[in-house]
Formats: C-alpha cells, sequence, structure tokens
C-alpha cells in the first residue's frame, strides 16, 4: 500500500544540478564479471582443480562432502586424507572417547565502537546462555577505552562438533548481528583444557545482505548446479572441520572469510609468507572451504617464532585463473603468550568497494508474449530472464501472484500460499501428459492455440474471461488425463505431500466458497460461512461428494508450482534473480482467515488515517497470537515463498511497527499499537526474518515513524526510495534500500512529465538546469532518469519496464495514459495493464539491449 508524500522540487541554483548531473566515464563493464587483472597477475599455468588440491600442510583445510553423499560423522581429530590435507577423522571409525566434563575454553575478541552500552555474546547452548539475552555471555573491555576492543573466556563442552553464537550491542537501543550468516566455531580435534583465541568483527547486516539467496543462490550462484560445484570450494558443516595435532612451538590458524561475490564454478584461495600459505607463491596457493553463508575457511600451522602472518585472498575460475584478488596484504600478529589456536574473522576487500545492482519492475499479469493467452504466464518470465541477461539486469521484480478469484488486485488474495489459475500456461500442461504418459494432446494443443489467438490481442487484461476459458481447457486436460492416472503421478504424490499442510484447506475453502455463494449473502466473511475448517478433512477425503473438485484444484496448483519453478530456476541459471511481493494482509474471504481465525482481528480492519480516511477492508493481524507459536504462519508463508523467489518486498513494511485499526462496525481509526514502536517492530520482522535466506525489501513510503529506519537497517531490510517521493538526490540514498524511478503505484515518469507539469519543471531545473524545460519529455530525459539512478548509492535500483523501453524512442507506447497499472483510491482501469510490446520483439532490439548493457557497466551495476 503507497501512501506516499510528495516533495516536488523547487527552482534551486544552477551550481547544484552540475553535482547531480554527473556521469561515471570509462569503458564498459560486463555486469556480473569480475574487473580482470593484468595478465603478469595470471597464473603461468592454472591452478589446481579445488577437486584435486596440492597437499601443503597438516594444518590445511580442504574438505567437501558432496551434496550427494551422507554427513561426516563428528570429527576428533585425526590426520590428512588422500583428497583432503584436513585433518579428518575416519567417518566408520568410532569417536575417541572423551570425560563428560572436558572442556575447551573460547577466549572471545570484538572490536566495536560504543560509548554507553555493553557487548554481549549469546547462542542456543547453555555456555552461551539459550539465547536468552538476560543470560548471555557478558564481554567486558580490553586494553584501552579507545581501542574498543571487548573480551570474554566461555567454557564449552569439548563433545560439541561446533558452537554457535553471536553478538549483539546493549545500548540506547539494542543491535544485533546478521542472522543470514550464522556465526560457528568448531571445537573437534581440540585437546581438553584448551583455549581458542576468537578474534571476531562484528557482523552487520548492512554488508551482510550479499549472502542472501538473491545473491548466492541467483545472481553470483546461478542456481548453485552440481556441474558448478565441482570446481567450487567444498562445502562443509563447521563441525566437520577438525583442528590439527601440533608440535612444540606451532599454532594453528583459522581464517573465517566472508566473500560474497563468488561467481558460480569459483572458488577462494589464500596465498601468504609463511610455508603453510606458499610463501606467497601462486603456483602453492591454497584452497578454501564454504561453511555456508558464504563464509570460506582456512587453516594452517604456524611456527609462534612467526609473529606476523600475513595472506592475501584471491578468486579463481573453474579453468584455474584468477579473476579477482585483493591489492593490499591482511596482517594477523602472534603475540608472544598467544594461544596455539587462534581464529581470524576477515573479509574480502574487492577492488570494486561497493557491490550495486539492477533490475526491472514487471508484473507477470502485464508480460505479453507470442504465446500469451490474454494475460502474461509464470513460463513467460523464462523470456524475461533472458532479456535481463542481455541487458545486464540482474533482478525481476514481480506483484503479488497468489490467487484471487475474479478481483484483479493482486494484493486481495484468499490465499497467502495457492498461485494465481491464470498464470499457468495450458499448453505446456498438455506437453507434460504427451511427454510423460504418452497421451494424445493434438486436441488440447490446438484448442490451446486458438486461445492465443483469440486473447493475445486485448489491450487490456479481461480477468473474467482468461479466468473462464483458462478453467475449461484445465478441465478439458484433466477429464482426458484421468483422476487416477493424475493421482498416480509420483511427481503429483510428491508435491501433494510437501505442500499437504496448506493445499487441503485451500481446496476445501474453494470447494465450499462455491456453496456459500449460492446461498450465503455474506459469502465474503468466512467467519459467517455455514462450514468451519473442521470439517476439510470431510471435504478433501476420497469419500466426498466432492472429491473430483478437490483433486481438479490440487492438479492446477500441482502445475503452476512446476511453472513457476521451472521459471525460477531458469533465471537462477542466467544469474537473475526474482523478486516476489508480500501484501500487508488477507482478506476476509480467504482460506488463511477460514484456517486460522485466531491469527487475525475480526472485529476491526486496516486502513490509514487521512481525510477521508482509508479502509482497506482486511482485517489487522493478532501479533499476540501469532508470537504464541513462533509466528509459525509467517515462516510457513515465507519457506513456501522460498522455493520460488530470491528476494520479497514486504507491502507497507509500517504496519509490522504499527498499524490503523478501525473498528468493523464503525468509528474512527487509531494506531496500534501507539507506542513502543522499535521493540514492536524489531520482535515482529525478526520472527519472520529468520524464516527463509531472502532479502527482504520493505514498502516504506508516507508518514514514517522515526523508529522504523534504524530497525530496517539493523536487520539489514531495504528500504524504498521513489525520487519524486524524497528528495530525489540518488546519489545520498541509503545503501540499503531500491531506488526506484516510479511504481507500480503512481505514474510512469514519461505520464508523470506529461500529468504533473510543475514536478517535471522544479526537477528539470535542480538536476538539468540549462535552457527550458521540454514537454514530451524527450527519450534524453528519460535515459537521464533511469541512469541517475544507476550512479546512485543503493544496493539495488529497479525500475518499471515502461521507465526502460520509454528511454527508446521508437519503442515507446502511443499513449503513456495506457502505461498506468494502479491509481490509489480507484478502481477502474486498475491492475488491468498489458505491456504494449512483445518480450519476443524486445529481446531482439540488439541497439536498445546494448545501450541498457553499456550503461549498466558504466554505473558498475553488477560489476564485483
Amino acid at each position: 500500500m503507497t501512501t506516499a508524500v510528495r516533495h516536488p522540487w523547487g527552482i534551486l541554483p544552477l551550481l547544484l544540478a552540475a553535482l547531480a548531473l554527473h556521469y561515471a566515464t570509462g569503458s564498459a563493464a560486463s555486469p556480473s564479471s569480475y574487473t580482470r587483472l593484468p595478465p603478469s597477475s595470471s597464473f603461468p599455468s592454472p591452478l589446481p582443480s579445488p577437486l584435486s588440491q596440492p597437499s601443503w600442510t597438516q594444518g590445511a583445510l580442504l574438505t567437501r562432502r558432496s551434496r550427494a553423499l551422507p554427513p561426516l560423522a563428528p570429527l576428533r581429530g585425526g590426520a590428512p586424507t588422500s583428497s583432503s590435507p584436513l585433518p579428518i577423522a575416519d567417518p566408520d571409525a568410532p569417536p575417541t572417547p572423551l570425560d563428560s566434563d572436558a572442556t575447551v575454553t573460547l577466549k572471545l575478541f570484538i572490536t566495536y565502537g560504543i560509548e554507553n552500552g555493553e557487548v554481549v555474546a549469546t547462542g542456543p547452548t547453555v555456555a552461551f546462555g539459550g539465547d536468552d539475552l538476560a543470560r548471555a555471555v557478558r564481554l567486558k573491555r580490553v586494553g584501552d577505552k579507545k581501542d574498543n576492543v571487548w573480551g570474554a573466556e566461555v567454557k564449552v563442552p569439548l563433545g560439541e562438533a561446533s558452537i554457535e553464537y553471536h553478538y549483539v550491542i546493549k545500548s540506547r537501543d539494542t543491535r544485533y548481528e546478521s542472522r543470514i550468516c550464522p556465526r560457528s566455531v568448531s571445537i573437534a580435534g581440540l585437546p581438553a583444557g584448551s583455549t581458542v583465541d576468537v578474534r571476531d568483527g562484528f557482523r552487520s547486516a548492512k554488508y551482510y545482505v550479499l549472502a542472501t539467496s538473491c545473491f548466492s543462490r541467483a545472481i553470483f550462484g546461478r542456481g548453485n548446479s552440481p556441474e558448478n560445484a565441482r570446481t567450487e570450494n567444498k562445502l562443509v558443516e563447521t563441525g566437520d572441520l577438525s583442528w590439527p595435532e601440533l608440535g612444540e612451538g606451532q599454532t594453528a590458524v583459522r581464517l573465517h572469510v566472508f566473500a560474497p561475490r563468488v561467481s558460480a564454478g569459483h572458488s577462494v584461495w589464500v596465498r601468504g609468507n609463511t610455508e603453510g600459505l606458499g610463501k606467497w607463491s601462486k603456483e602453492k596457493m591454497c584452497p578454501m572451504v564454504h561453511i555456508g553463508g558464504r563464509i570460506y575457511v582456512g587453516q594452517v600451522v604456524v611456527d609462534k617464532a612467526d609473529k606476523n602472518v600475513e595472506f592475501k585472498l584471491a578468486v579463481v575460475d573453474n579453468a584455474g585463473s584468477v579473476v579477482c584478488e585483493e591489492k593490499d596484504t591482511h596482517k594477523l600478529s602472534i603475540a608472544p603468550g598467544s594461544n596455539s589456536h587462534i581464529t581470524q574473522d576477515v573479509s574480502f576487500v574487492y577492488p570494486n568497494p561497493t557491490y550495486k545492482t539492477a533490475g526491472v519492475a514487471l508484473p507477470v499479469s502485464g508480460i505479453r508474449s507470442e504465446a500469451s493467452t490474454g494475460i502474461g504466464e509464470f513460463l513467460d518470465l523464462k523470456k524475461v530472464a533472458d532479456w535481463c541477461s542481455k541487458t545486464g539486469l540482474q533482478i525481476i521484480q514481480i506483484l503479488p501472484i497468489n490467487d484471487s478469484g475474479e478481483d484483479p488486485s493482486p494484493y486481495s488474495a484468499s490465499s497467502s500460499f495457492a498461485l494465481h489459475p491464470s498464470y499457468v500456461t495450458p499448453i505446456a500442461v498438455a506437453g507434460y501428459y504427451s511427454s510423460k504418459m504418452g497421451l494424445d494432446m493434438s486436441g488440447i494443443t490446438g484448442w490451446a492455440t486458438s486461445l492465443v489467438e483469440k486473447l493475445n490481442h486485448n489491450k487490456k487484461i479481461d480477468y473474467a474471461r482468461v479466468l473462464g476459458e483458462k478453467q475449461k481447457i484445465m478441465d478439458a486436460i484433466y477429464d482426458l488425463v484421468g483422476r487416477d492416472q493424475i493421482l498416480a503421478d509420483p511427481g503429483f504424490q510428491e508435491w501433494l505431500s510437501a505442500s499437504e499442510s496448506w493445499v487441503k484447506v485451500y481446496a476445501a475453502f474453494k470447494v465450499q466458497l462455491v456453496k456459500e455463494k449460492s446461498f450465503n449473502n455474506k459469502w465474503f466473511d468466512t467467519s459467517c460461512w455455514s462450514k468451519g475448517v473442521s470439517e476439510t478433512e470431510a471435504i478433501v477425503s476420497h469419500h466426498s461428494e466432492d472429491y473430483d473438485k478437490v483433486v481438479r484444484v490440487y492438479f492446477t496448483q500441482y502445475h503452476l508450482h512446476l511453472q513457476l519453478l521451472e521459471a525460477s530456476k531458469y533465471a537462477e541459471s542466467l544469474g537473475v534473480a526474482i523478486k516476489g511481493d508480500i501484501p500487508i494482509g488477507v482478506t476476509r474471504c480467504s482460506s488463511d482467515v477460514w484456517a486460522e481465525p485466531n491469527l487475525f482481528k475480526l472485529d476491526m480492519n486496516c486502513g490509514a488515517p487521512g481525510d477521508p480516511e482509508q479502509n482497506w477492508g482486511f482485517p489487522p493481524y493478532n501479533w499476540g497470537e501469532m508470537h504464541r507459536d513462533g509466528c509459525l504462519w509467517w515462516k510457513r508463508r515465507l519457506r513456501h515463498m522460498d522455493q520460488y523467489f530470491h528476494a520479497y518486498r514486504i507491502d507497507h513494511v509500517l504496519g509490522f511497527f504499527r498499524m490503523w485499526e478501525i473498528p468493523q462496525r464503525g468509528g474512527g481509526g487509531k494506531y496500534n499499537p501507539s507506542s513502543g514502536l522499535r521493540e514492536a517492530g524489531l520482535k515482529n520482522l525478526r520472527a519472520i526474518q529468520t524464516a527463509s535466506s531472502m532479502l527482504i525489501c520493505g514498502e516504506d513510503l508516507g508518514n514514517v515513524p522515526d523508529e522504523v529506519p534504524p530497525v530496517l537497517l539493523e536487520l539489514g531490510i531495504c528500504g524504498l526510495r521513489i525520487q519524486r517521493w524524497c528528495d530525489g538526490q540518488t546519489w545520498k540514498y541509503p545503501y540499503l534500500c531500491v531506488g526506484a524511478s516510479s511504481c507500480h503505484d503512481c505514474s510512469p515518469c514519461r505520464l508523470w512529465w506529461n500529468e504533473e507539469w510543475g514536478g517535471a519543471e522544479g526537477w528539470y531545473n535542480y538536476f538539468v538546469g540549462k535552457g527550458q524545460c521540454p514537454g514530451g519529455p524527450p527519450d534524453w530525459i528519460s535515459q537521464k532518469i533511469v541512469k541517475m539512478h544507476c550512479e546512485g548509492t543503493s544496493l539495488l535500483t529497479i525500475n518499471p519496464i515502461q521507465d526502460y523501453v520509454d528511454m527508446w524512442q521508437k519503442l515507446r507506447s502511443p499513449d503513456p495514459k495506457q502505461d498506468m497499472i494502479n491509481r490509489p483510491g480507484h478502481t477502474d482501469g486498475c491492475w488491468t495493464w498489458r505491456c504494449h510490446l512483445r518480450i519476443d520483439d524486445l529481446l531482439k532490439e540488439d541497439n536498445f539491449n546494448g545501450f541498457i548493457h553499456k550503461m549498466m557497466g558504466e554505473t558498475k551495476r553488477g560489476v564485483v
């Protein structure tokens, strides 16, 4: 929900315009590529594959548990193996007997500047307080206050393979570390009574967002395919690592390196000044292992006489060539009296210090392709991903895609889990059964082709007709294949079992909804239904008279799942992430409210203050009830989304802090809660943040309370900046935000320029500042707007497809008024937009696509 406060520009001095007009110079770099080192920095011959590493020292660390292999047993020391120089115990050998009271000491150190407050360490084990801040380990200042070093000693039982913990800063406000990269220390292989110096760095969510699946699984990971994994760092659990046996005067040093920008098939290596680190030789560079969260671990044994260990990190491609190496050297001091085991937190220092990327906003419904059936479909996202690959864009942002029936608004979903039936591609469903079961589907294929011819010429979406036609053809496929064959499909059964927690209730809801509409004039409110969720099993039972209708619901959802998953995996393989959208509420006529009415305040409506007051009609969340089971409903919802998306937008994220609640039976609304917003927002958002590894973005437009931005920053949640609704200085945007030229809730830039001349003139005078403000606007103005966002300081810039194509005169739509997706407060004509260009044709526009690609390189969007 967008309730934005607009701040049009006034006439400002021309002097400021020069700063705003700054354009990056230099040759275009390929998005998602490294800045290559000069030939002299290359190895004379390719490095050994990480599958056949050199055996460097006893303390060297490299092992990977194959994804297809069973987990390794907990380690208790051991010796290097032929496949890995890391000391690993034989997984078939019994563990070394231990004294039940045996412990080791973790000597924690962390540097953090804070005037008034304290640093604590907490974790799930008893030693770290069982995740209870009141019982957490309290660190004390070490040395001079100006050094900002904190320390503590923690005794932990040696029987644990690894210890998890994280730091919390308790000051005027509480600050947490990023939970995307859980912190852990392996203690396997340590003798009883050992002490480990643990030298940590605070893992700020601001920087660790690059470990989210948006980057690790899509943009850099490209789907994390087994083929790429063969040349990547070995993936292991922290507890599978083991400390080596040490000789007299030796120290084992373990490096924990955060290196988020590692492309698929590439690996992280280290070289340094000690014998174990190759004495700076590039031919003796040492590989590391990956423990998840883009944390790479290396281990080396050094003599205590070596007072300083110096090293550099490098990224190696799948051919064995260095593609990125640090310029400066890391130094680790081993002071007299240091313990024999040391871990050190390090971050990879990239040549490009700040990674930024760009994407396109395009609702699935609005995609037009050669094969569209009057509306965009999930499989059309594959062609959009192809276009992104051509232009250097790395994110596709879509609107909510849940079932909303015939309501065109994607924010009026009748289920938080079920997908909208209008997005299915019937011809692909026919192909599924043709190839899998050998059925003759030629009649269905012809029918589907005729639907394309019948509906694809429509300029706007006719939801009722599209939905009706697709329902007919899906029913025909179902009847042709037969219920028994559909149910006997192993893939279908696997999906049904995995989806049981929601799909049975949803199917029962859909069947009952049809019945309620036939006699109940309050069918739109599930609290007034004749049957409750307790009768779900009776409705979906194979003995039920409605069983065939139930299976038809399953059947459609199964193929929607397959098609969206196929599109998502395809996008991943190209290094393109898909960003979903979560509406702030659910409707009263939804399977969610029917199933768990206790999670919603059914006597209230959500809305926004104003004159007139906005009443959105859906019930507020009952957060008190949701927290009783740890927000399980939210976690189920996000884990379900996680299989398709790599990032998501929270619509009206302010609702997690407070909501304008209006009594359903009349009366003015008020904010709830009215105070304690920081605590409420932090509690609610932290509860859902750990449910998935997706990047979180929050729509924080409108009247934003002061408590909101610090919480979003602390949790690593990107806010949103629409240029016309803020000061527009893209070069001052916070890093953790999405900079956008416009959005679905406002006019695209070309339409805005024509409808709000005062604002457009103010923009021109401020950001261009010479000559008379042109009408139109000309395509160079559209180019300027988009490029400003690409040059800006935000991590993400995601601009609507309309604003991209308006940069090219011949690609513009005939009438900018037809480019609007939604006008808040209106219903006529909203949510029916279709792009005037077919994505197939856009893929052929080489000059335009090359123009965008060059812009991405010049502004270092997508450049590692």
